[in-house]
């Protein structure tokens, strides 16, 4: 939207509009060498706005291998940036050189830190209620859902626990989590080592752009579903009329469903995407937009003969939670869960269960 303001384009160095960024992204974090001293490498390139949008900024994934390893020797920041403290997120350096990976790591924190100097001094929820939430009707949706009006609204985080009290493991890229028989599934009342989540509004320094927003299922298809549509409308022989009031302009519409990673940074977005997936996917047959997954098979491709069709865009989130849009098959799909860690085995199979029956259904028409 901002963009579309001409407020910032694509091709902004975002290093030059907060200094605290600049410091940040001036180093490469190699990691550590044999006395666990820090390997920094010097680091002149810009971090785009493009960049940030298509995680290919140079911050590494928090659970990667190279966070964790700045994480333990940092006097600053030792947090991670589910805290919505600003210190966990500004005293954490760039782990690669700017474009040239991809990796799902923190853009999206900074850049809600930064929308108040980018947007000439207005707030973040502010913005997305009235210029996002408002016009879908999108009640749930918040950054703080504090307070008696929303008490009743909140439902509960599960954790899992073995025998021994310990959390249940987390799958990496590459693995799955296979539920063990003793683990239960607990309230999250309180805090964890890695998800230290603000109970209160006053502990919110900066709302988690990736992960801090609390909404409902039937909102976020609102968002698709007028994102589908718009997209769809754009095509001349298409018979689907335009929203008529769009969020975005055309141009920032069409980001949204093509890649825009650059060739060297896709084959780590592909390995994601072929965990994410349960699936083997080629090299050129995925790709992130400037706001999520892209899967594009080629033609005639057997690994997945069932699903989504090529030009498919979405994501997930780490409490099991998974959303595409189809344009093909002009449908958008959200599912939900409040279980962490999201990817044990019987989560996986469902997701995949969900998916062959919709497009069964879809076909059998």
């Amino acid at each position: 939207m901002l963009v579309d303001e001409g407020l910032i384009s694509l091709d902004t160095d975002m290093r030059k509009l907060y200094p605290a960024l600049d410091k940040a992204a001036a180093r490469i974090f190699k990691g550590l060498d044999q006395e666990q001293k820090p390997i920094f490498e010097t680091n002149d390139k810009p971090v785009t706005l493009g960049q940030m949008l298509n995680q290919s900024s140079g911050f590494g994934m928090e659970f990667g291998d190279k966070v964790p390893e700045w994480k333990k020797i940092t006097e600053k920041g030792k947090g991670f940036v589910n805290s919505c403290k600003v210190e966990n997120l500004i005293h954490t350096p760039i782990t690669f050189s700017p474009g040239t990976h991809y990796e799902y790591g923190n853009s999206a924190e900074w850049l809600a830190l930064m929308f108040p100097t980018i947007s000439q001094g207005r707030e973040y929820e502010e913005f997305l209620q009235d210029r996002l939430c408002g016009p879908l009707g999108m009640k749930g949706t918040t950054f703080f859902p504090f307070g008696k009006a929303w008490d009743d609204r909140l439902r509960v985080l599960r954790y899992a626990r073995d025998a021994g009290g310990r959390p249940g493991g987390a799958a990496a890229p590459g693995e799955t989590v296979k539920e063990p028989k003793d683990w239960t599934w607990e309230k999250l009342d309180g805090q964890l080592d890695l998800l230290t989540l603000p109970r209160k509004r006053e502990e919110i320094e900066y709302p988690a752009g990736g992960g801090g927003v609390y909404s409902r299922t039937c909102d976020y298809v609102l968002l698709l579903q007028h994102l589908m549509r718009h997209y769809l409308s754009l095509d001349s022989s298409s018979n689907v009329t335009p929203p008529a009031h769009p969020l975005l302009s055309d141009s920032s519409v069409k980001s949204l469903f093509y890649g825009t990673l650059s060739q060297e940074a896709r084959p780590a977005m592909e390995k994601m995407l072929s965990w994410y997936l349960d699936t083997d996917i080629s090299s050129g047959e995925a790709d992130w937009t400037t706001g999520m997954s892209l899967y594009a098979p080629r033609e005639g491709n057997t690994t997945r003969t069932w699903g989504r069709k090529r030009g498919s865009v979405g994501w997930g989130g780490a409490a099991g939670t998974m959303y595409w849009i189809d344009p093909t098959s002009q449908i958008a799909v959200v599912w939900t869960t409040q279980m962490l860690p999201g990817q044990p085995d019987y989560i996986r199979q469902g997701k995949k269960d969900i998916e062959r029956l919709i497009y069964e259904s879809l076909e059998s028409r």
